[in-house]
């Protein structure tokens, strides 16, 4: 869930959810189309280029 650099920096990996429902330390999985959170249910999809 995290990546450390060379330099010490710490980066995330998986978007947090922001639903208060979750609390701090959710992360949403990463689908090829969108990212999900399993204990609330929120979605987010992903826009592709030339969709409508």
């Amino acid at each position: 869930f995290y990546k450390v650099d060379d330099s010490g920096k710490v980066q995330r990996l998986r978007k947090e959810c922001p639903n208060a429902e979750c609390g701090a330390g959710t992360f949403m999985a990463n689908h090829f189309d969108r990212h999900y959170c399993g204990k609330c249910g929120l979605t987010y999809v992903y826009n592709k280029a030339g969709d409508d």
